[in-house]
């Protein structure tokens, strides 16, 4: 039997975010609602709800996106239950993601999204946001959250109005960033300084950084770091020593994410090459 409960947390870096983890067997939702945007998906079994006269069922690839204000219920659609993660986003938070797309109303237009994509970006997410010592940055943890919130909105927000010309990041500002990246691996970047340097908005930053390259600025500050830390393990260096000078927390982060992007943990990888 699946323990009834619901258990909350708030990431110091994302303050305003409350997270929660709900396992549910017999226990069923009353009509409610809630002042924030809640964002949700199912980990196990399925969840039924009512929302504007029209039933829906959450199951594992769809996410719920519930706009502040409008009342709904939920219940399980299986005997054995369900567990569930939420992310309850603040409207301020919303509205200045609103007015970088040009969105007229901030709302999502259904309160159900096949989106198995965003589905698993959500699940890591929270995953990183609730770990009880994160180990990742402050840039990692804005870039997934602006990221996460901007896409949802642009697949199923409200239609948006033509966008004004605004300032370009420029070749000149673009190479800069690189060089701080490259010149500062052990540095922990903030998306907000980045953006300021260039005379952009954090959302505007982020998504011209992105077109430029490809990749997120964390995307890209990860990648780089990691191919630096492989040139140091071909010159022998102590793996410890290699984690700390290219701005990994420890050796087990190096390790994860080395072995993820190399198939190869570090240590293996430096006796092959020695």
């Amino acid at each position: 039997m699946i323990e009834e409960k619901i258990e909350y947390w708030h990431n110091p870096i994302v303050p305003d975010i409350e997270l929660s983890k709900a396992s549910f067997q017999r226990f069923e939702f009353d009509q409610h609602i809630h002042l924030d945007y809640h964002i949700g998906v199912v980990t196990k079994g399925g969840q039924k709800y009512q929302h504007k006269g029209t039933s829906y069922q959450l199951d594992k690839g769809f996410i719920s996106t519930l706009n502040p204000d409008e009342a709904h219920n939920g219940q399980s659609t299986q005997a054995q239950g369900y567990q569930a993660n939420v992310m309850s986003i603040p409207v301020d938070y919303v509205n200045q993601i609103a007015n970088e797309l040009y969105i007229n109303e901030q709302f999502f237009s259904s309160p159900l999204c096949w989106a198995p994509d965003l589905h698993l970006a959500f699940s890591h997410l929270h995953k990183i946001l609730t770990s009880p010592q994160t180990q990742q940055t402050r840039l990692s943890i804005e870039t997934h959250l602006l990221a996460l919130t901007t896409e949802l909105f642009e697949r199923f927000g409200a239609v948006h109005t033509l966008a004004p010309t605004r300032h370009a990041l420029s070749q000149q500002q673009l190479g800069n960033i690189k060089s701080q990246f490259h010149d500062e691996l052990h540095r922990e970047f903030k998306l907000d300084d980045l953006a300021v340097a260039t005379g952009l908005s954090k959302f505007q930053f982020l998504r011209q950084f992105k077109a430029a390259t490809g990749m997120t600025p964390h995307a890209y500050l990860k990648r780089i770091r990691l191919e630096y830390a492989k040139k140091a393990l071909i010159k022998g260096k102590p793996i410890i020593d290699i984690a700390q000078q290219v701005g990994f927390y420890d050796q087990s982060h190096l390790n994860k994410a080395f072995k993820s992007a190399f198939l190869i943990t570090p240590s293996h990888f430096q006796k092959r090459v020695l």
